[in-house]
């Protein structure tokens, strides 16, 4: 043992342990092999003499034994009495996991380590729960959908020496930290150069030592996806650039059969989950229409996604023959100019009206850049805004990249995605998010433009008439149907106000109806109509299958197929006790409705294309102890025109500000009382924020709803204003309540994070059982000033 004297000058400076934890937990479970000093040079390869000391002397602090007892009844009520040896404890559940896990580590010895790790867990525990007293609620914390790497692949702190060869001519010498089937981590010296989307080599030194295999001899292919720099490193992460290699199998042959060994990391699947978790939220809810483009010779539109929020977008733009005309939006000569615009990210308004004869639909539209070039801008806002057919769209396009459905369905159960349908999703050239910005209260700032009406014939040229057949497929989430519907026709009889219609069933579940009508019913979304079923009358004598009340929850152009169902405030119903009894009776009788899709596992290829090009801005309130504040926004910072507007009060990396938009407790008054007032399965609210964004010696904001204005004149003078000492920006803000979050469809992935680290995989459930609300963002300010005449473009 070293003397005092000697260890004092041996330690220059002092040193922070915890940049070297991962490091230090994996040394743990190795410190009784025979072969450790060994073991110990190579976990710590390149780490100089002083640090390797160090960190050795800190092994053998945490393996000491421990005599002092952990007594957490006084922080957790549910704690109760756990002997070990001679000692008692009082520990609760997960308190108990911890112990043992970590009693495992040390050959079921009670150490410093077992006692640390287990007081560090509930203090972290404890932390993460307390309310956020100090925390500015309208910081929010960034959250990106982008598919950045291939997601789910296991990673191992792993740390051997390799050879970067950046170029011909270049090579860098590098340490791993961590290594999967499909990407690694790699410290190199911090003034290193290196691109991020370059091609590099990788050169396996350490593993050539211990395996001959022709796998490990040649260089391996990565790409640079991304750069973490600290204060004495540069940490490269790569991902794999080949698939389906000699090297692939050996990695995920060498991860198996060493767990037991090195530490695995579970940072890359938790950061999965939760985006995972946060899309189950959003991707229901969301209010644009993602939209899909192909590019031969012409743009076409070929795929949309649509839900509950964005479906009347598609429905709108049926015609006289209930055939969908969404391409005549979105032709080809359109969507042309559109790409031709600046930017990566492409945006523009687009104006629309329908005018109707008995035998015919006639749909007309147009850009605002068309409106301008042809002078009728006036005239075509001023018109349309007089039907009731009147849209404002905003379209946002960029280019796809679809590398990244290799990467995903390569490791992401490839059996959910057909082969056609990859191949088709990896056709797409252009993805975009059509957006409905209409708001009918806005209707009579464009009608007061005071155009010459009689000359509407001059509009004539912006009817559309280019038709492509396009497939429309539903977004697939678990909550969306959250029980089994079964083919079955019956006679029904649908009554609405004075309207009685005949018809029969086509499906149902316990909760649910879906009727085809002999002529039109009438209804509208969240209408009452009460049903009648006098062939299954006749086998119950103890429900009455007449007058049950269902909602109109859905229905076809024409009205003539129904979907209904239970009000989910209904504590009890007859017909949802008596198709229960139905399913019961019938075992494996009853025929499934299984939604049948052309192109099987399509609309999850393009779900992710939809997810890496986010093209929108979500907020997502949480609740916490009676506590409602704005815990992440989902954005994609480039090309998005609302991220300076979030970014100019930032107090912080990793996050925006959305003091600008909800400052002045205005996310109390927009926001939170609105949400308190909803149910669960209530219609969006929407609301228009104006902001007067004025930058003196600091940022100052001023916002106000546009529906608070007396008239346009008020609106106009805020707007003016706004502009002459500073930016203006209008903002639309729509608000979603949340129902439970999908657990089931993380489950997989939370049991194995549960297995490493239980405290991660129950803060996992704990942060997304807390949303309670998605606020949408969308920018209209564009739209504003050419409503209000304030722009010429």
């Amino acid at each position: 043992m070293l003397p005092v004297k000697t260890i004092t000058a041996f330690i220059k400076e002092p040193m922070d342990l915890e940049l070297y934890r991962p490091q230090i937990e994996q040394l743990i479970s190795l410190m009784t092999e025979s072969d450790f000093t060994d073991l110990l040079d190579r976990v710590l390869f390149g780490e100089s003499t002083n640090t390797k000391f160090l960190i050795k002397m800190e092994l053998n602090r945490l393996a000491s034994p421990c005599a002092r007892i952990i007594d957490l009844r006084n922080k957790q009520p549910s704690a109760a009495e756990y002997k070990h040896g001679n000692q008692r404890h009082f520990l609760d559940a997960v308190a108990i996991k911890t112990f043992e896990k970590q009693l495992k580590n040390y050959r079921g010895t009670y150490t410093m380590g077992v006692y640390e790790a287990v007081v560090n867990q509930k203090r972290q525990a404890t932390t993460a729960a307390a309310p956020a007293a100090h925390k500015d609620i309208l910081q929010a914390a960034y959250l990106s959908f982008a598919r950045t790497h291939a997601r789910g692949a296991e990673r191992m702190h792993f740390a051997i020496p390799v050879v970067l060869q950046l170029d011909k001519e270049q090579t860098l010498k590098a340490t791993t930290l961590d290594i999967s089937t499909t990407g690694l981590r790699v410290k190199v010296p911090l003034d290193t150069k290196a691109v991020t989307g370059s091609d590099i080599q990788i050169v396996f030194k350490g593993l050539q030592k211990e395996f001959s295999g022709p796998e490990v001899k040649t260089p391996v292919p990565y790409r640079v996806v991304g750069q973490d720099k600290t204060k004495e490193v540069l940490i490269l992460r790569l991902c794999r650039t080949q698939q389906g290699s000699r090297f692939d199998n050996f990695i995920e042959g060498f991860i198996q059969g060493n767990k037991h060994r090195y530490k695995i990391n579970t940072d890359n699947l938790t950061k999965s989950v939760v985006m995972k978790g946060y899309e189950q939220y959003y991707l229901p809810l969301m209010q644009g229409l993602p939209v899909f483009f192909s590019q031969l010779l012409d743009i076409k539109l070929e795929s949309v996604l649509y839900n509950k929020n964005n479906l009347h977008i598609i429905e709108y733009w049926r015609d006289e023959n209930a055939k969908n005309c969404l391409s005549r939006l979105l032709s080809p000569a359109r969507m042309a100019e559109v790409l031709a615009l600046p930017g990566d990210v492409k945006e523009t308004l687009i104006y629309s009206f329908t005018h109707r004869t008995e035998d015919c639909a006639y749909f007309f539209s147009a850009t605002a850049d068309e409106l301008l070039a042809a002078n009728l801008r006036t005239l075509f806002l001023a018109y349309g805004a007089r039907k009731t057919s009147w849209r404002v769209y905003k379209l946002k396009v960029t280019a796809a990249d679809t590398r990244i459905l290799g990467q995903q369905f390569t490791e992401n159960n490839p059996q959910d995605v057909s082969r056609i349908a990859l191949e088709k999703a990896q056709e797409v050239d252009f993805v975009g998010l059509l957006t409905d910005i209409t708001d009918t209260r806005q209707q009579k700032s464009y009608q007061q433009l005071q155009p010459d009406i009689k000359s509407a014939n001059k509009l004539n040229r912006f009817i559309s008439s280019h038709d492509d057949r396009f497939e429309q497929l539903p977004f697939k989430f678990v909550q969306q149907r959250q029980e089994k519907r079964y083919h079955y026709s019956t006679d029904v009889i649908a009554s609405f106000k004075n309207q009685h219609m005949e018809g029969s069933t086509q499906d149902f579940s316990s909760r649910g109806l879906k009727i085809a009508l002999a002529q039109a019913l009438q209804v509208d979304k969240g209408d009452k109509v009460l049903v009648n079923l006098p062939k299954l009358q006749k086998l119950t004598k103890t429900m009455t299958l007449d007058k049950m009340p269902y909602q109109v929850v859905g229905f076809n152009p024409a009205r003539t197929i129904l979907h209904l169902s239970v009000d989910h405030k209904e504590q009890s119903h007859t017909g949802t006790e008596f198709f229960n009894l139905l399913i019961e009776s019938n075992p494996g009788k009853l025929s499934e409705s299984v939604e049948k899709l052309p192109k099987p596992g399509l609309e999850l290829a393009l779900r992710h294309l939809c997810c890496h090009h986010f093209l929108s801005s979500a907020a997502f309130v949480r609740r916490q102890q009676g506590h409602f504040d704005i815990s992440k926004l989902a954005i994609t910072p480039a090309g998005n025109s609302l991220t300076p507007l979030l970014s100019v009060m930032n107090t912080g990396r990793g996050s925006f500000n959305l003091t600008p938009v909800f400052g002045d407790h205005h996310l109390d008054k927009v926001v939170i009382n609105r949400i308190k007032e909803m149910e669960e399965e209530a219609r969006p609210q929407q609301v228009e924020l104006f902001i007067s964004l004025q930058k003196t010696n600091k940022v100052e904001a001023r916002r106000a709803l546009s529906s608070a204005f007396a008239d346009d004149n008020e609106r106009k003078a805020f707007v003016a204003s706004a502009m002459k000492n500073g930016h203006f920006f209008s903002v639309q803000v729509h608000i979603s309540k949340v129902g439970k979050p999908d657990i089931s469809s993380i489950s997989r992935e939370l049991d194995y994070i549960a297995q490493y680290a239980i405290h991660k995989a129950k803060k996992i459930e704990e942060e997304l059982w807390a949303i309670n609300a998605v606020v949408e963002l969308t920018d209209t300010t564009t739209a504003t000033l050419q409503r209000l005449g304030l722009t010429n473009r």
